[in-house]
């Protein structure tokens, strides 16, 4: 009895270490570097002077209509906080800390705790994760609500209530309309259903209920769906070889050797643990529909109409990944073995997050080093003559400085002046257009992703 009590006495202090550490984790150096592109439309999207319809046509503006739940949640934060970049990560980092006691609710519920510390670890330092809690997008928000899916799915199949059909389509309601993508989870809901013969009144249930999701979702969505099915081009590339090699498991793991870790750990743990993971009617094979679905969906509309399948619109399906694979160890029958890949997948992860901690490599543009030094130089006037980026952009420097005057047109007022190019969003020229001829450049300053270039009107 004394020595149960000690052991988990020991095991809750593990646990509350290791949430300490994570949190601290996920708060340490979140500012060091600016926004980039994607978190300057957020930003500009997101901004809580306009009214709720103006945010609304923002949103579809510069986000085709995505993350539309996100967006009006960041408007709400900075209506509350301040309309201020330097403040506007911590709400991503917000959710990711909202995951972790998600975690403890979906081992409980799914009778697992004993993996609880190992998928705990896992996730914490997943350094993948970790970047999206410092990024100003919808990604940790989308973990977040994954997570509660999850927990609420399990409660429909355990206890079939009406308040468990309408949190599952709720979630799934906020899900979809802030990602298209989230519809991947309520397909592979509808598939598990199917396959487990609930031809009952549980399944006529979640499809009645679904039925009114899917009706919202078009009402409020038409315009951003007819948005997204018209594109005929798009940023993301064609799905190479190499995908059937690695499926992404090199970016959800941030290196390609520990991607071979995981993916060659988590195949192996499946075909291990095949009786527990293939049985039909539990949860870890509606997580192996999800997983599959995710891919192959995707990967099917690529073929038909334009590539759409990218490693961060399916990352919610790296927490049921960790979930197979923490439950796959526990369920080994040989300790060696057990205690052997452990210590191989803990202490390479744990290895790769601190790396990339203290490596701390700039990759985002260096836009306050950049007006710091125009601030010190003898005009504070910036250029930016491109009519989409400058409002997007002139919207974030105010705010990080009101004192600076930028302007999109040059006029004989100004005797010098700065031209500011974000590369990524000038297709990585800097080049002097036609209206800036009457100009003479007197000298250029690199940062990353941002040149700034002095002239002087002649």
């Amino acid at each position: 009895m004394l020595y149960n009590l000690k052991t988990l006495s020991k095991k809750n202090l593990f646990l509350i270490s290791l949430v300490i550490i994570g949190v601290l984790i996920k708060f340490y150096s979140f500012n060091n570097e600016d926004l980039w592109w994607d978190e300057l439309l957020s930003f500009w999207a997101s901004d809580p002077s306009y009214t709720f319809f103006e945010t609304f046509k923002r949103n579809l503006e510069v986000n085709d209509g995505s993350q539309l739940i996100f967006t009006y949640l960041l408007k709400v934060y900075f209506a509350i906080f301040g309309y201020d970049p330097n403040i506007s990560r911590l709400l991503t980092i917000f959710f990711g800390i909202l995951s972790i006691p998600c975690l403890f609710i979906l081992t409980n519920k799914l009778k697992i705790k004993n993996t609880l510390p190992l998928l705990l670890f896992l996730f914490l330092f997943n350094s993948y994760l970790l970047s999206y809690d410092h990024e100003l997008r919808s990604y940790s928000f989308a973990i977040f609500i994954s997570l509660l899916n999850f927990i609420f799915f399990i409660n429909l199949i355990n206890k079939k209530r009406n308040i468990d059909f309408i949190l599952v389509s709720l979630i799934n309601l906020i899900g979809v309309l802030n990602h298209t993508f989230f519809i991947l989870i309520s397909f592979s809901q509808f598939i598990f259903l199917i396959i487990n013969n609930r031809f009952d009144k549980i399944f006529i249930k979640y499809i009645l209920f679904h039925i009114f999701v899917i009706f919202i979702f078009y009402v409020i969505s038409k315009e951003s769906l007819s948005t997204q099915i018209n594109i005929d081009e798009f940023w993301i590339p064609s799905v190479s070889l190499g995908f059937f090699v690695d499926f992404f498991f090199s970016r959800f793991f941030s290196s390609k050797i520990l991607g071979s870790i995981y993916l060659i750990t988590f195949i192996y743990l499946i075909y291990k643990n095949k009786k527990l993971f293939f049985k039909y009617n539990s949860f870890y094979f509606y997580l192996l529909i999800l997983i599959s679905t995710s891919y192959f969906i995707p990967y099917l509309y690529g073929l038909i109409k334009i590539p759409v399948l990218t490693d961060r619109y399916i990352l919610f399906i790296i927490v049921p990944i960790l979930i197979l694979i923490s439950s796959g160890i526990n369920n080994l029958n040989n300790k060696k073995l057990q205690n052997i890949i452990i210590i191989v997948i803990a202490l390479s992860t744990f290895s790769d997050t601190l790396f990339r901690i203290f490596k701390n490599d700039i990759t985002k543009p260096e836009f306050k080093k950049a007006i710091n030094y125009i601030e010190n130089s003898s005009t504070n006037i910036i250029l930016i003559n491109n009519e989409h980026n400058f409002k997007i952009i002139q919207n974030y420097l105010i705010k990080l400085n009101p004192s600076l005057n930028i302007v999109n047109k040059i006029t004989d007022n100004e005797k010098k002046l700065w031209k500011l190019c974000y590369l990524p969003s000038t297709s990585f020229s800097c080049d002097i257009q036609e209206d800036e001829n009457k100009l003479l450049q007197l000298k250029t300053e690199d940062f990353n992703l941002i040149i700034i270039k002095l002239y002087r009107n002649m």
